[in-house]
């Protein structure tokens, strides 16, 4: 076989392995785009929804103020009954 043909025969299966890449690529993009793209756009869609029912930040942290002084004046309340109990 001369280098000519040895070049040639090089080329010939750079072209076939070409080829095969080419028609992997277009199976990825063809899969990303029907399969994985619209699950990440209904993943997106499910986090917004989770976003948007959670309470923010702020609410959750005036929440728990008033928790702590709720609790605090049941303590006391607590106390209070107590002394009026032993009184009686």
């Amino acid at each position: 076989m001369t280098n000519e043909e040895k070049i040639l025969d090089l080329l010939s299966k750079h072209d076939e392995m070409l080829s095969q890449v080419q028609t992997t690529l277009t199976k990825v993009a063809v899969t990303q785009e029907n399969a994985v793209i619209p699950q990440l756009k209904l993943l997106a869609e499910g986090h917004e929804t989770l976003l948007e029912a959670l309470a923010p930040k702020s609410r959750v942290e005036q929440m728990e103020e008033e928790i702590d002084l709720l609790k605090t004046a049941i303590r006391a309340l607590s106390r209070d009954v107590a002394e009026l109990k032993k009184a009686q």
